[in-house]
């Protein structure tokens, strides 16, 4: 089935056509190029070009676009993730997995999963299991398919990787019963035999945990509700774009053709925030959703994270603390960190609502402001906890045994006890 990549060239004045837009499309499992770089993409309408092509089921690709402003100018670059694709359900609605990480033959992958209502309340599932399935398809034989509860509407499971494990693209099925109704998360890894080219660190280990406390911190940001959003159409009137990306999966997603819900023959890329249609849609046709989004992408916090830790390191006694070697990182400077990140993740969310578009999920310009006059109440607040602690840094844990030494003087011409007592042990 035939895929569209898409991408938007903007300038201060908005929309706006470039001299030339190219393209190229990388396999992420082989290296190889499905698509060649200079591919010319398609001119859609003022500012928006396109490319469709046709994916392998379950491979990750890199879209990289080359867009020259001008004849004699210079040109920029960006990239962004397709895939990988693959169908989870029995129903006609199919869902793009996201990437959740690298991992190596012999070791172990993380799959974490949070449950919450539309709103983005956290719930528990009444059943919950996990299917993973090969880049073939077939479904590799676990001991073990119940994950572990953590807490409310969290769960994690890790899968003790063979040594000989088929290198390739693997698909975590997560299948939960909620509420009575039943539904599915697709989350994809690669699983690779080059102990040299493994990118673990924001999907696993004490990482993972400690950006999952951030998140505690940032919950509401990372479950924001969208309601009958319009969506933004495509030349070939098959995808529908919408505002925002990284939809949350288990939250559900309702798709509006003329304010009718659509069950049908469409798929959803919930990393993108896209919906295809398998058929084309004519031009009367008005496409609506509803979503839940999070604002923050794993890159984004663990960036938050990093930043925390190298400023918690300049204060005293100096240390040199890193994401790197996470393990050296004792557990009572986490809490610390992990309120500098959440400031830093604040200012990154009050500079967005700056802008229009950020404006729009909160009500427009005079919703925003309020926002951001909470938001400084609470990024202050963070702020001093943060700094009590990182002032309190230099203290440090008191040793467990300790010895006081207490001098004692004589008189002139006298001799001290200890001094008698070496004179004596050394005759």
């Amino acid at each position: 089935m035939n895929q569209t990549v898409s991408t938007e060239v903007q300038t201060a004045a908005g929309l706006t056509d470039a001299y030339s837009v190219t393209l190229s499309i990388k396999n992420l499992d082989d290296e190889s190029f499905l698509v060649p770089a200079g591919t010319i993409a398609a001119h859609d309408s003022l500012g928006v070009y396109s490319y469709e092509f046709t994916p392998e089921e379950g491979i990750p690709y890199l879209v990289t676009w080359t867009v020259l402003m001008e004849v004699s100018g210079e040109s920029y670059v960006t990239t962004n993730y397709a895939g990988p694709y693959f169908v989870i359900t029995k129903k006609s609605i199919r869902a793009v997995s996201d990437f959740k990480g690298q991992f190596r033959q012999g070791g172990v992958a993380s799959f974490l999963l949070r449950i919450t209502n539309f709103d983005g309340t956290p719930k528990n599932a009444e059943e919950i299991t996990i299917e993973i399935y090969g880049p073939d398809g077939t479904e590799v034989v676990l001991d073990n398919s119940i994950p572990e509860q953590v807490t409310t509407g969290f769960y994690v499971y890790e899968w003790d990787i063979d040594a000989d494990q088929g290198v390739g693209a693997y698909n975590a099925i997560w299948n939960m019963v909620t509420e009575g109704v039943e539904q599915s998360e697709n989350q994809a890894i690669n699983i690779s035999a080059d102990d040299d080219d493994i990118d673990t660190l924001i999907y696993s280990g004490k990482l993972l945990e400690i950006k999952y406390a951030l998140e505690n911190y940032l919950s509401c940001a990372q479950n924001i509700p969208v309601y009958f959003e319009q969506a933004k159409t495509t030349r070939d009137n098959k995808t529908f774009q919408f505002t925002f990306p990284r939809w949350n999966q288990v939250t559900g997603v309702k798709i509006y053709r003329n304010d009718i819900i659509v069950n049908d023959d469409i798929e959803v890329n919930y990393f993108n925030g896209t919906v295809i249609f398998d058929n084309t849609q004519t031009m009367y046709d008005v496409i609506h959703a509803d979503y839940n989004f999070r604002w923050f992408t794993d890159e984004e916090l663990v960036q938050f994270i990093g930043n925390a830790l190298q400023d918690f390191n300049m204060y005293a006694p100096h240390s040199a603390y890193s994401l790197d070697h996470i393990g050296g990182v004792p557990d009572r400077f986490w809490p610390a960190v992990i309120y500098k990140a959440a400031v830093n993740a604040i200012r990154k969310l009050m500079l967005c609502l700056m802008f229009q578009e950020p404006q729009w999920v909160f009500g427009g310009p005079e919703g925003a402001k309020d926002i951001r006059s909470a938001l400084e109440t609470l990024k202050k607040n963070y702020e001093e906890d943060w700094y009590k602690l990182a002032e309190n840094k230099k203290y440090g844990p008191y040793p467990s045994t300790m010895v006081i030494s207490v001098p004692e003087y004589t008189l002139p011409g006298g001799r001290s006890r200890w001094f008698r007592y070496l004179f004596t042990s050394s005759t």
